[in-house]
């Protein structure tokens, strides 16, 4: 059996070659009068070697058959993709086994394709690590092809998404807040699970009314997130090892069962509510919504609208906990900040938590959220379009069903847009003298209609889901916490028993002249900020620090020869390989700053769970999550 089966892959393994290799010579052909867009085996093999020195990265090859895949790290590959641009310029083309790529490093660049030329540049690229095909199958609306599924899945989004934003998002975020501080006042070291749990919670509520499938939720995103990413499943790097038998195939054997159980997840899922509306406790929910007018939505399949809620409770799992973890390695990295935005939350709140109606007047946390998104975007590599005909820019030809990148990591650092661009800096959205500035306060900065949410046709549908659910739990977070590096010899397991905020007792803390209603004047900035030659109180904290992106002074010049050469290494780019980027989890130090604010918080937590308010998660598939049985979780 062995020999046949070491037969079959490897027959298999040269005929797909083959097939990528005549795919690849017909794509070559290039209209009269136009020219192939810059990429591997073409500019670089004309840049002199002096040329060559300015750039900090190795010059990729191009092999055949594979391309350039033997070019790309599979760690932070965003960052090569985008220093390839620094050579090829800000749009070029790579062979990718076979598949044409192209890169796309400017934001006006990708709206004169992505959105100006919408009709032909909507559709997504083939996911071949999926049992059902993405494109069609009306399983995944970020994922669907311009279709009628498309069509009729994404008019049912704009309506869910419409009614629980008139509804304040159903104060969700606001009630799964407190218990997601009181995870965090216990066990601090496990930060990354608490905010994990926190977006599943609400996003369960959000699609099902009712929070204890969080779990579940969790590791349902996981298991897609793995199927969709390049780096993740066998069958996204070596797509024939998917047309193979399942007893041939580990990675399409996988796959199988976590589409049955999602499947099936989804289906109990809806099979609850439908329970809780005979018997007239549903909360409400996205499937609430749509079980209230099942028909009105022309849904083709039996359980079409399980997936169409179900979809976007994985989306929400999926991305918005990673720029909620990011905003922890952001304050640790960059403390000037913190003080600022304790200033503020101190001042709009007081003792109480942030809720939905503070928005107005915070326009530093908003910054730092905003801030957060570009700094580290949650999908650093864009999400990837598909163009449906020849197309040409600027003399350029690109051809039909090239896989159109929208590189987020390199629009986020335009230095045009984004002076200091590897620096984190939330003061770039709230003083005039940034380009990124805008008025009125009261409304800017927001991560809405941000690069990060797509482009045209394609944009996000929940960004007000992830507005709300960061400016609440992030909120929340520094409402109460305060947050440092790990110290030698320190326990980043253990909260503090005492007041531990020095900040606000040693520094006259700066209100980046805010007056009570945070309506930011413009001569009041220009006066505050950048006509006076007296610093500024938020100069003076921000001069106590260095930091990433500081020009260099002569003690930091000195410094800099003591320091051992792992420091060199970026601890903020410790991040996931998967689609979605998250970092990775860091050791810090996360104390209260205030102990009448934590006993407030836990008493009002358990008065929730007395009232019943907070349900424990449910297993779904029996003993050890259904390890080995036709329903679980897979190894991820």
């Amino acid at each position: 059996m062995a020999p046949l089966t070491l037969i079959v892959a490897s027959s298999s393994l040269v005929l797909y070659a083959l097939w990528k290799l005549f795919a690849a010579s017909k794509g070559r052909r290039i209209p009269r009068g136009l020219k192939p867009l810059p990429g591997p085996k073409g500019t670089a093999t004309k840049l002199n070697s002096k040329q060559l020195s300015r750039y900090k990265t190795d010059i990729p090859k191009g092999y055949p058959i594979v391309g350039s895949v033997p070019d790309v790290p599979e760690k932070n590959s965003f960052i090569t993709f985008a220093d390839w641009g620094k050579i090829y310029g800000p749009i070029y083309q790579v062979n990718l086994a076979g598949s044409n790529h192209v890169w796309i490093s400017t934001d006006e660049i990708a709206r004169d394709l992505l959105a100006k030329k919408g009709a032909i540049y909507s559709d997504r690229p083939h996911i071949p690590a999926l049992i059902d095909d993405n494109r069609t199958s009306a399983q995944y609306l970020p994922l669907l092809s311009k279709n009628e599924g498309w069509t009729r899945q994404r008019k049912f989004a704009n309506v869910i998404m419409r009614e629980s934003e008139k509804a304040v998002f159903h104060r969700y975020p606001e009630i799964e807040a407190k218990r997601m501080l009181v995870e965090l006042l216990d066990k601090p070291d496990q930060y990354n699970h608490a905010l994990e749990s926190f977006i599943a919670r609400v996003t369960c509520r959000l699609a099902w009314g009712h929070s204890e499938a969080s779990d579940e939720l969790k590791q349902r995103a996981r298991e897609l997130l793995i199927g969709v990413s390049p780096t993740g499943a066998l069958g996204n790097k070596i797509p024939f090892v998917m047309d193979l038998p399942d007893w041939l195939s580990p990675t399409k054997a996988w796959e199988r069962r976590r589409a049955r159980t999602e499947r099936k997840f989804f289906e109990t899922m809806q099979r609850q509510v439908e329970q809780d509306s005979q018997e007239g406790k549903a909360a409400p929910s996205w499937m609430k919504l749509f079980l209230d007018s099942r028909s009105k939505w022309g849904f083709k399949y039996e359980l079409e609208g399980a997936y169409a809620v179900g979809m976007h409770g994985i989306a929400g799992a999926l991305t918005i906990a990673a720029p909620m973890q990011t905003f922890c390695l952001a304050m640790v990295h960059y403390p000037q900040f913190l003080p600022i935005l304790h200033e503020e939350l101190d001042r709009v709140c007081g003792d109480r938590l942030p809720v939905a109606e503070d928005r107005p007047n915070l326009p530093f946390l908003r910054a730092v959220i905003r801030e957060c998104l570009r700094w580290r975007p949650p999908v650093p590599t864009g999400i990837p379009h598909e163009l449906t005909q020849d197309d040409e820019y600027n003399g350029y030809f690109i051809p039909k069903g090239s896989v159109m990148h929208p590189l987020e990591w390199a629009i986020a650092r335009d230095p045009n847009l984004f002076p200091d661009p590897e620096a984190f800096n939330p003061l770039r959205w709230v003083e005039p003298g940034y380009p990124t500035y805008q008025e009125p306060l009261t409304q800017y900065p927001t991560i809405i209609n941000s690069t990060q949410f797509g482009y045209g046709r394609r944009t996000c549908q929940g960004q007000a889901v992830s507005d709300e659910d960061m400016f609440i739990g992030l909120g929340s977070i520094a409402w109460l916490f305060t947050m440092e590096k790990t110290k030698d010899g320190d326990d980043e397991s253990e909260t503090s028993d005492t007041f531990t905020s020095p900040e606000a007792e040693k520094m006259d803390i700066p209100s980046i002249a805010l007056n009570e209603k945070a309506s930011i004047s413009q001569e009041e900035l220009n006066t505050g900020v950048n006509k006076l030659s007296i610093p500024t109180k938020e100069q003076n904290i921000l001069a106590q620090y260095e930091y990433p992106g500081t020009p260099p002074t002569a003690t930091t010049k000195k410094n800099a020869v003591k320091k051992d050469k792992k420091s060199k290494i970026d601890p903020t780019l410790d991040y996931s390989v998967l689609l979605i980027a998250k970092p990775l989890p860091f050791k810090f130090t996360l104390k209260p700053r205030d102990l009448g604010r934590a006993e407030k918080v836990r008493k009002s937590f358990n008065e929730g769970r007395e009232n019943g308010e907070y349900e424990d998660p449910k297993e779904y598939w029996g003993e050890q999550h259904g390890k080995g049985k036709e329903f679980g979780w897979s190894k991820v």
